[in-house]
């Protein structure tokens, strides 16, 4: 009797000392059986795949999950589990998870925070008019009480400036996440629909949000028929990061600036092959975080910490080099202190120059454009084809290996649309910026190089940039890249 009472006093205590898990919320829904608009398929089986991923990657249990599919997805219950399952039940410290796949729409801004004029709708199972949508502005509201928590948002769905088009559509396509409405209604305008679509993300970025989106305003969201049924987006999501296929340093993390990187080209790449489905021609992946994240691994939140190595730099600066430009240190890639260096740029495309050195301890500074080459008034612009000397004659200095000895980083950046944002962000000519700084810097430089671009009469389509980096090492005694 006496070690019986001993066995369950253990057990006890194992119960009241044992670890205590996080009440970590995910909020699943899918729809494509419509009672009122065009049928969808494979949203169902985006929360099935959604559903496995967030348990074998991200750690959820069972239990942290709610599932809304077709006929329980109304508009009162996916507001309702917001309120009560994603809010009410986590705390602050916990990660919550808000994913949608299904249509998406938009409305005339009822309140004038919207710069395009627009609110961006979800359309719940019961759509049929503009009452019956959950505007972005009620998502927002509520993310404003999750404050303290890691959320991620997900919405695999079109919010496109051109669906007063599936108004007149005579065959609705179940691959198209574009909702033909069976009985039209006055939700847009004949000039509501002429406007053109600004940059308004679902979410408004928030510290603690992370947003991702399947397509840029001014497009079409697609149901993948190469792997049918399941989006486009959220397919290429989850091979991205459960596979790592998106890991493009190959540092065994997944950054979400890498997966932007990858979702945008694995995306273009399907819209490519299926011109016919793909009528807009341009699929562009969205992401709203704030500039710190953009470096963060996307299974585990954790930021590195700042050094500014190759592998933290193209953590927040992957990308592809379409431009095939290519830098080169001169008469090689080691120094002594005090040894005079040039670099030599060539690009196969046109596009404005920028030119970084990151020291061993991880200071930056930007080496192009600078006072002398915005002398021959090219504002960095330099020509597909034709090799560029920094520094060249016209200096009149050479660049001198200085201390910190290490090995340092050149990064070349060739952005091939004008942006005086941009210009905006980077350093002054041969200003040297703390570690610190500097990640800033480069995160805010990439923030704007995720920026999609309006045309007219066509869908918005991403800023086109390339990046090459290379390391070089001073060896011996004075001070990094100098004039």
């Amino acid at each position: 009797m006496f070690e019986t009472q001993k066995l369950w006093i253990g057990l006890l205590l194992v119960v009241l000392l044992g670890p205590t898990y996080a009440q970590d919320r995910a909020l699943l829904v899918g729809i494509d059986e419509y009672q009122y608009v065009s049928q969808l398929r494979g949203s169902k089986q985006d929360v099935e795949d959604m559903q496995q991923f967030i348990q074998s990657v991200w750690g959820y249990q069972s239990q942290q999950i709610r599932v809304l599919t077709d006929a329980s997805a109304t508009r009162r219950a996916i507001l309702n589990a917001f309120d009560d399952w994603l809010i009410k039940g986590s705390h602050p410290g916990d990660r919550v998870l808000f994913y949608y796949s299904g249509h998406g729409y938009y409305q005339p801004d009822d309140n004038g925070d919207e710069g395009d004029g627009f609110d961006e709708t979800l359309c719940p199972v019961e759509t049929s008019d503009a009452y019956s949508m959950i505007r972005d502005d009620e998502i927002n509201a509520r993310l404003q009480q999750l404050k303290g928590r890691q959320v991620t948002v997900i919405i695999d769905a079109c919010h496109s400036g051109t669906v007063t088009r599936s108004l007149t559509v005579p065959k609705a396509d179940p691959t198209i996440k574009m909702p033909v409405f069976k009985t039209p209604f006055r939700g847009l305008s004949r000039s509501l629909a002429r406007r053109q679509i600004e940059q308004d993300g679902f979410t408004a970025t928030q510290q603690n949000v992370i947003a991702y989106s399947a397509v840029a305003p001014n497009q079409v969201a697609l149901v993948d028929i190469e792997n049918p049924y399941r989006g486009v987006f959220t397919h290429r999501f989850i091979e991205g990061v459960r596979d790592k296929r998106a890991d493009h340093n190959q540092d065994g993390k997944v950054s979400h600036a890498e997966l932007l990187d990858y979702l945008r080209h694995e995306s273009q790449a399907y819209c490519d092959r299926n011109s016919r489905q793909c009528k807009m021609k341009e699929l562009s992946p969205q992401l709203e975080a704030k500039p710190d994240l953009l470096a963060a691994d996307v299974r585990t939140g954790i930021i590195a910490k700042t050094t500014n190595t190759v592998t933290e730099v193209t953590n927040v600066l992957a990308h592809d080099n379409e431009a095939q430009l290519q830098i080169e240190m001169l008469p090689g890639k080691e120094f002594i202190l005090g040894q005079s260096m040039k670099i030599r740029v060539n690009s196969d495309h046109n596009g404005y120059l920028l030119l970084f050195d990151v020291n061993s301890t991880g200071h930056l500074t930007r080496l192009f454009p600078n006072q002398y080459s915005e002398q021959l008034g090219k504002e960095g612009y330099v020509s597909a084809g034709q090799s560029l000397t920094i520094p060249d004659s016209l200096y009149g200095f050479d660049f001198i290996a200085e201390e910190p000895i290490g090995k340092g980083l050149l990064i070349a950046l060739l952005v091939e649309d004008k942006l005086s944002s941009i210009q905006a962000l980077i350093p002054t000519a041969f200003e040297q910026i703390h570690s610190k700084q500097a990640q800033a810097v480069l995160q805010q430089l990439r923030q704007q190089l995720n920026q999609t671009l309006q045309q007219d009469n066509a869908a918005n389509r991403p800023i086109r940039w390339s990046i090459t980096v290379i390391e070089y090492e001073i060896m011996g005694g004075k001070r990094g890249l100098r004039g």
